[in-house]
């Protein structure tokens, strides 16, 4: 299975996400379990995002990214130790996650928007020691947390990592070709594009390819926002 839901942030960032991007989509059928087969989530999980938490779980997630931290920066060339620390600073951006309300979208607070100029530098140090595994569960949430904020190319890396976890899901190939020419990153997104489409049913292609192309350049889908 593609996803880990046991961990109760990983189940927030993947139902925001879902969510998000079918609305981005307008109700596409891009991200809806096209072409995905066992393994396919599409993106209407039925999750609940935890938002803010308790005071005295706060202190301990800055506890731990303190000690994570530490760790990391003793040990530059670990990835273990920068895994960890990134995921101690998604917890604490996490925690600046609000819900959505009857007057207010949903989306990160502006502690939150700063914790994840913090994460965006580990992240990057953390996929420059091409971990034998990378974490498939942190590379979601970097990728569900950069793409709320429309930081498409920290959020492209991400979803490269998630894709290549299960070649197997036509849905995961759709979502990096969208970040990726959002990001600009053509050559990717073409790449992308065309795994998505091999791993769709024949009868669906079109429609997926339709969709696809309203965020290629020459459609000037580079412009659009969440």
């Amino acid at each position: 299975m593609l996803f880990d839901l046991r961990s109760p942030g990983r189940r927030a960032a993947i139902r925001v996400l879902y969510a998000f991007l079918a609305l981005l989509l307008g109700g596409g059928l891009v991200f809806f379990g096209i072409g995905g087969g066992a393994g396919s989530t599409g993106l209407l999980t039925g999750l609940e995002h935890n938002g803010t938490g308790t005071a005295s779980g706060f202190k301990l997630i800055e506890s731990r990214v303190t000690s994570t931290r530490r760790a990391a920066l003793a040990a530059p060339h670990s990835a273990p130790a920068w895994d960890a620390y990134a995921r101690a600073v998604f917890q604490l951006a996490d925690t600046n996650y609000v819900a959505a309300t009857s007057t207010s979208a949903a989306g990160f607070t502006a502690d939150g928007a700063k914790e994840l100029a913090i994460l965006a530098p580990i992240w990057k140090h953390y996929l420059s020691l091409a971990p034998a595994k990378p974490d498939v569960t942190l590379a979601s949430d970097v990728a569900f947390s950069f793409f709320a904020i429309g930081t498409y190319s920290v959020a492209e890396t991400a979803q490269e990592v998630v894709a290549a976890s299960d070649r197997t899901v036509a849905d995961q190939w759709a979502q990096l070709a969208v970040y990726a020419y959002l990001a600009h990153e053509t050559d990717r997104a073409v790449l992308a594009e065309d795994k998505a489409l091999s791993l769709t049913p024949k009868a669906q292609r079109p429609a997926l390819k339709a969709e696809l192309a309203r965020y290629q350049p020459s459609k000037g889908a580079t412009g659009a926002t969440g």
